[in-house]
């Protein structure tokens, strides 16, 4: 049963903010949306946890790079402009696509200052399954859109193939890479700094994505999601993996973590450790922490962060409000 949100504030680090749950599903299927209640932020890349251990994380991040000059190439060297730059007055707000003979429908978010001359960060967001691109906006998928929006061109898609992403993944990648070709082609976009984040669901399709289309892509974040696919990926990805402590389907969320970071040329070893980390999200309630793999690849992080917020049917599956924060202080770094 749908749970509307009944609060939202914006998200920092570190802050509190409140909002009230929607609704959860379990790792592949049902009804979902954000996480409940507050948090204290976490720094995914360096800053440090506020967590009841008072646990710190840091580490280095390199700049990642792409031989297709899409996906992956960070700081260094300066922004790739998309075809799209130049191009003044886009479209902006709920939009659709022909995507093989069928209708795709997807928001897009452009800074209020756009300039078609400056090449942004582009962010996808992925709702949870029942749920729609206008809700992930609106809060499901909680800091998103209020922590990003001055400073990336960002969009939601609803699936194509059904409530759930997973209906059909091979058709919900096309409406992706459609959509990806045509924001490219109409915005002026950072080709090097597209990321991919969902919620449930929507973490599914993340970690599927960046599999996928990691030539295209610079970081994904998956929020409570198993891994679909771990054979025949293309490029790399920077990955940050959220899960809440007590949800069913942690054990799917540590499997794609631990795929991000075999993948990525990682050890095992994090600052602060993993048990750290559980320890002081379980031991304090509405509270997330991080721990940062060492030895990655140059510019292929990838970070564990848990939370104890309440989500769905008592669980803390789902989306935390700090996420949006996490997500772009991850993809900031790089």
């Amino acid at each position: 049963m749908l749970r509307p949100l009944r609060a939202l504030a914006s998200s920092c680090v570190p802050c509190v903010v409140m909002i009230a749950a929607s609704c959860g599903d379990d790792a592949t299927s049902g009804t979902d949306g954000a996480g409940a209640s507050s948090s204290t932020a976490s720094g995914p890349n360096g800053s440090n946890a506020s967590t009841g251990s008072g646990a710190t994380s840091s580490t280095g991040q390199g700049s990642s790079s792409s031989g297709s000059g899409q996906g992956g190439s960070g700081g260094s060297g300066g922004p790739t402009p998309s075809p799209g730059c130049g191009l003044a007055d886009p479209a902006t707000g709920a939009l659709t696509i022909d995507v093989g003979g069928e209708t795709g429908d997807y928001v897009i978010s452009i800074p209020a200052s756009y300039d078609p001359a400056h090449p942004y960060p582009l962010g996808f967001a992925f709702h949870g399954a029942g749920r729609t691109g206008p809700q992930c906006q609106a809060g499901d998928c909680a800091g998103f859109q209020s922590v990003m929006e001055d400073d990336a061109v960002l969009v939601y898609m609803t699936s194509i193939a059904g409530p759930s992403w997973g209906d059909d993944f091979d058709q919900n990648s096309a409406f992706f890479e459609a959509v990806l070709d045509h924001v490219l082609a109409s915005y002026c976009i950072d080709v090097d700094r597209v990321f991919a984040a969902g919620t449930s669901s929507g973490a599914h399709f993340s970690n599927l994505v960046g599999c996928r289309f990691g030539d295209r892509l610079l970081a994904i974040s998956p929020v409570a999601g198993y891994l679909p696919q771990d054979d025949g990926c293309v490029g790399d990805v920077a990955a940050l993996v959220i899960h809440g402590y007590a949800d069913p389907s942690f054990p799917s969320g540590e499997v794609a973590r631990d795929f991000w970071r075999e993948k990525n040329g990682c050890s095992a070893d994090t600052i602060p450790t993993i048990a750290e980390v559980h320890a002081s999200v379980v031991a304090t309630d509405e509270s997330n922490a991080c721990a940062v793999y060492q030895g990655c690849n140059p510019g292929l992080p990838v970070t564990w962060c848990e939370h104890s917020e309440g989500g769905y049917d008592g669980s803390t599956h789902g989306w935390p409000l700090v996420g949006g924060q996490l997500i772009w202080d991850f993809v900031s770094a790089l």
